[in-house]
C-alpha cells in the first residue's frame, strides 16, 4: 500500500485550501451548462467564468464566492485541447483526467498565491524545494506587455535563483479566448531525476522534467484589436494535475503506474483474458499491447465520467467526439488484447468504484447501467460496420500513391464507415503507409453545412462599466416587485450609451438606435432574462412626452440594464435625465403567455418523469432537463431519453399536463434556505446549476410551507417542485390549455418538446380541425385523377403546421394511407381503361377498309389525353385491320389535347415519317419515323384534325 493514495493526493490539495478559507465547490459536469462555445470542461476554471467576467449575480452563493478550490473532471479530446493522439503514446496525456484548482476573485492576489503553492508542495506533499522550478513571464515588449517582476521577486524569497527561469508568452501569459481576461501565469515543474541542475529542461518536452502547476495572474482584458487594458479586480486561477502529480508522490516515472489506474488494467486483463498483465509488459512502452493497455483504461474512464455527466455518442459536435474515443478504444482492445466485442461496457465497474467515492453521481445505479447500456449499444454498432469498412481501407490501400492514403478515401472511411479518422491514421500506419490528413480535412470542410459562429454573449455592459457602477456607489438593483403583477415607480440611477460605450447624465428622444441605451434604475418590476425565460418588455415613463420602450432586459453583475430607446414624439424632446422619477409599465399583457408557459414548462418537466419513466421501467435513460426556452409564443424543454416519444407517450404527456391544468392548481413561490430546500422530496432541480441561497421554489399544487416542514413525505412526488426564480401563473388552471406541436431528437439520448398553451394552443386546435376538414373535402369531392397530388399538397402542409402533434402524426398517416390508395385505384382505372382502348381498337380495326383508305385520322374523346389508353388503341385497331394503315389520333382531354401518329413499316420504308406528320398538323412533335406525338392546346383540336386529313394526300402519293 502506497503512502500517497490517489484519494489522499487529492484530500490534502481540498483540506490545505479549506484550513486557508477557500470554499469547496463540486466539479462541474464535463458537459459545459449554458456554453456553447466548449465541447467539454477542460479546465477549472470553466464554471468560474462568470465571476472573471463580472457578470455573476452577486445574490447567489456563488457570485459572492471570493475563494474556491476543488478538483474538476476534465476531457480534452477535441478542438484546441484534443490530447486524443497522443494518449497511450506516453505516460501522461489523457483524455480525462482530475484538475486539482483554486481561486481567488478580487481577493487576494500573486503573494499568497505563490506563498501557499510553495508551502503546499514543501511543506505538505514534501517535495524536495532542490528539484522544484519556477517560471514567471519574461515580458513581450513587442506587443506592449511589461514582465511580471512582481512573481519574480515573490519566488526570489523561497528559491534559489537559478531555479527562477524566466518564460515567454506561449508559455507563461494566459488568454481566455481572443478577446477577455488573461495574464501573466507562473508555472511549477519537478525534476523526476534529481541531484543536478535542470533548469535548462524546463518547458522542453523532457519526461522527466515536468509542469505540475500553474498559477495564472488575471489581471488584463484584452479588447478588440488586442488592446490590454487592467481589470478592476485581479484574481488567482490555479491547476494542478491530480495524476501527474500523484504520479510524483508515488515515485512512479508514469501516470499509469500509480494506483488510479492499477484497478482498471486488472479489470481490463480479466474482461479480455489477454495473457500478461500490464505490469508485465508496462517496461515496452511502445509495445501494441503496452499502449491498448493506457488506452482502453483512459478512454473507459473518460466515457465513463462523460456519459454519466448526460453526454452521448452522435455523428456531430460532441456526440462525435466521444464515438471516436468509443471506436479508438473498442479497436485497440480488439486488436491488441485480443478483446471480444462487448467487452468494453464490462469496464465500467471498475471506474465507478475508482472515482466513485469523491464523485458520488457516478455511484447511482441507473446512471451505471444507462452508461453501460449505451456503450455497449455502440461496440455493436461498430462491429457491423467494421468489416464492411475495412474492405474500403483495404481500397484505399490498392489505390494510394507514393504510401500515402487519399483524404477523400479517409473521408469515405469516416462519414460512410463511422471510421475516426485516427483510427485509420493507426491502420495505415500499420501498413507502413500515412494518410494526406491535409486533404482530408479540406474534403470534410467542403462536406458541411456552416453552422455560423456562436452568438456573442447577452452583455450590455461589461465587468469594466459594472466596476464603475460599483466605484459610484450605485446599489445593486432591486427587483423583488418583478414577482408583483402592478405597474410601480422607481429613480433612473445609470444611463448607458451602448454605442460610444460610456454612461450618459440623460437621454433624448432620437438619439442612436432602438436598442442602443440601457437604464439602471434603483428598483425594478421587470424581469430580466434568465433560467431560459425571455426578458418582460414595456415602457419607462418619466413624463408624458418622456417615454423609454424597454425591448430586452438584462441582469449584469446583479444590475438589471432596460435595454431600449426613448419615443420619438412631435413636440420639443423632453429628456430622461439621472435621478428622475419613473413609472415602470411592464408589458403584463406579454407577460401572462410568458408565465403560462413557464409554470406549464414545469409539470411537463413532471409528466415527462411520470409517463417516460416511472411507467417505463425498461428505459435506461432517466429523463433529466437539459434545457429550455419560455417566451410568450411557445415553451421549449429539453429532456434525457433514449429514443423517440412514442405517439401512445405523446397522447399520455398531453392528458396528464391537461388534466393538471384542468384541477386548479394553486402555484406557490417561496424563497427557503438552500439546504432545507434540497431535501424536498420529488423536487426537480438543473444538474450543475449555480443556485441562490435562498432559493426561490415553485410548488405547483401544494404550500411550501407543508414542504419544508415534512420534506420527506413521499406524497410529494405527485407534484410538481422546482428551484426557479421566474415569474409564474398564480394558479395553473390560467394556463387554460396546453398543446404539443412538435417531438424531435436534438442529439442523441436527448429529445425537445415544443407546447403552446392558452390562445396559441386554441389556434393549433383550430388549424388541425381545418386540416381535417380539407383532407375529408379532398376524398369527397377529388377525381381519381387528381386525388393523389391534391393530398401530397395537403401532406406538406401538415407537415408544416403547428397543430397538435398527435393529431398531426394521425393525419399524416391518414393522407399517406389515401395516397397510397388513389394510386392504387388510379392504376386499376387505367389498366381498364387500357382494357376498354384495346378491345375499342380492336373492333375499329375489324371493320376498316385499309385498301380504300390507307390513312386513318380520328378524334377521341373516351379517353381524354392519356397517352396509354391511345397507345392501346392503337395497338388494338393494328391487331385487327386487314393491311397497312397509317394513324393519326387526336385525344382530347380536360385542360389539353394529344396527337398520338403511328405508320407501319411498308410506310416508312418509302421515307414517310410520324415526326412529319405531326409537325405538319400540330406544328411540332417528337418520335421516331414509326411512332411520334406532340400535345396542344383544346382550342386546336379542329384545326389539327383539318391539317392532319390535308397531309393525306401528299403521304399517299410517296407510296
Amino acid at each position: 500500500m502506497t503512502e500517497w493514495p490517489v484519494n489522499r493526493v487529492r484530500q490534502e490539495f481540498l483540506n490545505f485550501f479549506e484550513q486557508r478559507n477557500h470554499t469547496f465547490v463540486p466539479s462541474s459536469p464535463v458537459v459545459p451548462l449554458n456554453d456553447p462555445t466548449l465541447l467539454f470542461i477542460n479546465a477549472g476554471m470553466n464554471q468560474f467564468k462568470n465571476l472573471f467576467l463580472g457578470t455573476a449575480d452577486p445574490n447567489t452563493d456563488y457570485g459572492r464566492l471570493a475563494r474556491a478550490a476543488n478538483s474538476q473532471l476534465c476531457i480534452r479530446a477535441g478542438g484546441k485541447h484534443n490530447d486524443l493522439e497522443d494518449v497511450g503514446r506516453d505516460t501522461y496525456h489523457h483524455t480525462f483526467f482530475e484538475m486539482l484548482g483554486s481561486w481567488s476573485f478580487g481577493d487576494y492576489f500573486k503573494r499568497d498565491a505563490i506563498k501557499w503553492a510553495w508551502e503546499l508542495l514543501t511543506e505538505v506533499y514534501k517535495l524536495p524545494k532542490d528539484r522544484l522550478y519556477v517560471t514567471y513571464f519574461e515580458g513581450d515588449p513587442a506587443n506592449g506587455i511589461p514582465a511580471d517582476e512582481e512573481a519574480k521577486q515573490i519566488w526570489l524569497e523561497l528559491v534559489p535563483p537559478e531555479q527562477v527561469i524566466p518564460g515567454n508568452a506561449k508559455d507563461n501569459f494566459w488568454e481566455m479566448g481572443e478577446v477577455g481576461p488573461c495574464g501573466p501565469c507562473s508555472e511549477v515543474h519537478f525534476d523526476r531525476i534529481g541531484g543536478r541542475n535542470a533548469a535548462a529542461l524546463v518547458n522542453k518536452d523532457d519526461p522527466m522534467v515536468i509542469e505540475i502547476w500553474n498559477l495564472v495572474f488575471m489581471q488584463f482584458e484584452r479588447r478588440e484589436g488586442g488592446v490590454l487594458v487592467p481589470l478592476p479586480k485581479a484574481h488567482v486561477d490555479t491547476g494542478m494535475g491530480l495524476e501527474r502529480l500523484t504520479s510524483i508522490m508515488q515515485g512512479v516515472h508514469s501516470n499509469y503506474d500509480t494506483d488510479a489506474w492499477t484497478p482498471l488494467f486488472e479489470a481490463i486483463q480479466k474482461v479480455t483474458e489477454f495473457p500478461k498483465s500490464y505490469a508485465e509488459i508496462r517496461d515496452d512502452t511502445n509495445s501494441d499491447a503496452t499502449i491498448a493497455y493506457r488506452v482502453v483504461a483512459d478512454h473507459i474512464r473518460c466515457l465513463t465520467v462523460s456519459l454519466g455527466d448526460g453526454a452521448m455518442p452522435d455523428s456531430v459536435g460532441r456526440g462525435f467526439v466521444l464515438r471516436r474515443i468509443i471506436r479508438r478504444a473498442v479497436r485497440y482492445g480488439v486488436q491488441f488484447l485480443g478483446a471480444k466485442v462487448g467487452f468494453f461496457s464490462q469496464l465500467v465497474d471498475a471506474v465507478v468504484a475508482s472515482l466513485g467515492p469523491f464523485f458520488t453521481h457516478l455511484q447511482d445505479p441507473r446512471t451505471v447501467q444507462r452508461i453501460k447500456t449505451v456503450l455497449a449499444d455502440e461496440e455493436t454498432s461498430f462491429a457491423k460496420t467494421w468489416e464492411t469498412g475495412l474492405k474500403h481501407f483495404n481500397k484505399a490501400v490498392a489505390e494510394a500513391t507514393n504510401n500515402t492514403i487519399s483524404g477523400e478515401n479517409a473521408f469515405i472511411l469516416h462519414d460512410r464507415y463511422g471510421f475516426p479518422v485516427d483510427l485509420t491514421c493507426l491502420l495505415a500506419e500499420k501498413a507502413n503507409m500515412r494518410v494526406n490528413l491535409d486533404d482530408f480535412h479540406a474534403t470534410m470542410k467542403a462536406s458541411q453545412q456552416s453552422s455560423g459562429r456562436v452568438a456573442a454573449a447577452k452583455t450590455f455592459i461589461d465587468v469594466h462599466q459594472v466596476e464603475e457602477l460599483k466605484s459610484k456607489d450605485i446599489p445593486l438593483t432591486n427587483d423583488t416587485t418583478k414577482y408583483v403583477w402592478e405597474d410601480s415607480t422607481s429613480e433612473v440611477v445609470a444611463i448607458f450609451d451602448k454605442k460610444n460605450g460610456c454612461f450618459v447624465d440623460m437621454l433624448l428622444p432620437g438619439e442612436g438606435g432602438e436598442e442602443d441605451f440601457g437604464i439602471i434604475l434603483d428598483s425594478t418590476n421587470f424581469y430580466a432574462e434568465s433560467g431560459g425565460q425571455i426578458y418582460d418588455t414595456g415602457r419607462i415613463v418619466a413624463a408624458a412626452d418622456a417615454i423609454f420602450n424597454v425591448k430586452k432586459v438584462y441582469n449584469i453583475g446583479g444590475y438589471v440594464v432596460h435595454v431600449g430607446n426613448m419615443e420619438k414624439t412631435s413636440s420639443p424632446p423632453v429628456p430622461i435625465p439621472l435621478t428622475a422619477a419613473v413609472e415602470l409599465q411592464v408589458n403584463y399583457k406579454r407577460r401572462l403567455p410568458i408565465a403560462a408557459n413557464h409554470t406549464s414548462t414545469h409539470v411537463l418537466n413532471w409528466c415527462l418523469r411520470r409517463v417516460l419513466e416511472e411507467e417505463t421501467p425498461t428505459n435506461y435513460m432517466e429523463v433529466q432537463q437539459k434545457g429550455s426556452l419560455v417566451t410568450d409564443e411557445m415553451l421549449r424543454f429539453d429532456f434525457s431519453y433514449n429514443g423517440k416519444v412514442s405517439q401512445e407517450d405523446l397522447i399520455k404527456i398531453e392528458n396528464l399536463l391537461n388534466e393538471k391544468i384542468k384541477e386548479n392548481l394553486v402555484v406557490y413561490r417561496r424563497e427557503v434556505p438552500l439546504e432545507s430546500a434540497k431535501r424536498i422530496e420529488g423536487l426537480r432541480q438543473m444538474f450543475g446549476e449555480k443556485y441562490p441561497d435562498p432559493v426561490s421554489v415553485i410548488s405547483v399544487g401544494v404550500p411550501i410551507e407543508d414542504l419544508i416542514t415534512n420534506p420527506e413525505n413521499p406524497e410529494w412526488r405527485a407534484f410538481a417542485i422546482e428551484f426557479c426564480g421566474g415569474t409564474h401563473l398564480s394558479n395553473l388552471k390560467e394556463a387554460e390549455l396546453a398543446v404539443i406541436i412538435s417531438e424531435e431528437a436534438l442529439m442523441k439520448g436527448v429529445r425537445r418538446l415544443v407546447v403552446v398553451t392558452r390562445e396559441a394552443a386554441e389556434k393549433a386546435h383550430a388549424e388541425g380541425e381545418l386540416l381535417q376538414q380539407e383532407y375529408s373535402e379532398i376524398l369527397a369531392n377529388e377525381g381519381v385523377a387528381t386525388v393523389a397530388k391534391r393530398l401530397s399538397v395537403l401532406n406538406k402542409k401538415v407537415g408544416d403546421s403547428s397543430i397538435p402533434l398527435t393529431l398531426k402524426n394521425i393525419l399524416r398517416e391518414k393522407i399517406d394511407g389515401s395516397i397510397k390508395t388513389a394510386h392504387a385505384n388510379a392504376k386499376a382505372m387505367a389498366a381498364q381503361l387500357k382494357e376498354k382502348a384495346t378491345a375499342a381498337g380492336r373492333a375499329a380495326g375489324e371493320s376498316y377498309d385499309a385498301a380504300t383508305n390507307p390513312f386513318l385520322v380520328q378524334r377521341l374523346t373516351e379517353y381524354g389525353a392519356d397517352r396509354e389508353a391511345l397507345q392501346a388503341y392503337i395497338e388494338g385497331f393494328k391487331s385487327a385491320v386487314k393491311g397497312d394503315v397509317g394513324l393519326f389520333l387526336i385525344g382530347v382531354g380536360d385542360a389539353v389535347a394529344i396527337a398520338l401518329v403511328d405508320l407501319p413499316a411498308a410506310f416508312t420504308s418509302r421515307k414517310l415519317s410520324a415526326v412529319d406528320w405531326a409537325k405538319a398538323a400540330v406544328g411540332k412533335g417528337g418520335g421516331k419515323p414509326h411512332s411520334a406525338q406532340s400535345g396542344f392546346a383544346l382550342a386546336d383540336v379542329e384545326k389539327v384534325f383539318e391539317k392532319a386529313v390535308a397531309a393525306v394526300d401528299k403521304m399517299k402519293s410517296m407510296l
